[in-house]
């Protein structure tokens, strides 16, 4: 898991090649990533404000049109760097396939003290027979 943060540090390209190390070793990979501040960046700059209730976004029909598109671009983001060359390091050539998929089943949180949580939920269920039917198929046609 990779909070949103971690895409803005310094030291994010380090992660990336290592991401990349740990797939030429054999290891099987499932990136689960958070985009906290990009949501609240995209938010900001565009004027919608969306409340916290206990700790967690109320998200508005209006707010999940910028959550969408700043996770969006973030996976876009994700996927372009784990795609580019390594020349100069030992994993150069090493071919990085990315998958993204509905894996994760979530149920809305509903009312809550009187505050409708509208498109904000949490995990129902996590399809592992399809996460790792999609990670056998990786390592068998590579």
């Amino acid at each position: 898991m990779l909070g949103g943060e971690a895409f803005t540090d310094k030291n994010f390209t380090n992660i990336v090649s290592d991401i990349a190390l740990l797939h030429s070793l054999g290891v099987k990979l499932i990136l689960v990533h958070g985009a906290r501040p990009q949501i609240n960046q995209l938010l900001e700059n565009n004027d919608c404000h969306c409340p916290y209730h206990k700790g967690i976004r109320v998200t508005t029909e209006k707010c999940l049109d910028y959550v969408m598109q700043a996770t969006g671009r973030l996976q876009l983001d994700i996927t372009a760097r784990l795609s580019m060359s390594l020349n100069n390091t030992p994993m150069a050539g090493n071919q990085l396939n990315v998958v993204s998929g509905n894996f994760v089943i979530a149920q809305p949180l509903g009312v809550d003290d009187g505050i409708d949580y509208c498109h904000s939920g949490r995990v129902r269920r996590i399809d592992t027979q399809g996460i790792n039917q999609v990670l056998d198929q990786a390592l068998s046609c590579c």
